[in-house]
């Protein structure tokens, strides 16, 4: 039986970039500069989250403030946490976003970046591609 190819018209994307997953995790690496420090870390990309979670530890080590309280719905429920705005340099460009303080230990990247990009999670080959449109 003969495959059929299927084309899809419009804009072409950018170059696609993959990164391999770490531990079966989709973690990819960015820069988080905060209160003049730079740092690179691994972050988890989280389509189910709207924003960036920071991990408390985290938050301490960049300074950031705890002025502004908000609340926030995760996984465990309704919480209070804070709120303050980084830059993140990841896949290539940099962004200044707001940022909230998570008592998860990982660096959670939510579709307020990832809604920039075609963001692909390749469960087979256990790897992410992302390009830009």
């Amino acid at each position: 039986m003969k495959k059929k190819l299927y084309f899809i018209s419009g804009e072409s994307l950018s170059p696609e970039i993959f990164y391999d997953y770490i531990d079966l995790d989709p973690v990819v690496p960015i820069r988080i500069i905060a209160s003049k420090i730079s740092k690179k870390h691994l972050a988890f990309l989280d389509t189910g989250s709207d924003g960036i979670a920071i991990p408390k530890e985290l938050w301490a080590k960049f300074k950031l403030s705890n002025d502004y309280p908000v609340r926030i719905q995760s996984v465990t429920g309704l919480s209070w946490s804070y709120i303050d705005t980084i830059e993140v340099e990841i896949f290539g460009d940099r962004y200044e976003v707001p940022a909230v303080m998570s008592d998860d230990p990982e660096i959670l990247i939510g579709m307020e970046i990832l809604g920039r990009y075609v963001v692909c999670f390749d469960g087979i080959k256990k790897r992410v591609g992302v390009s830009k449109v």
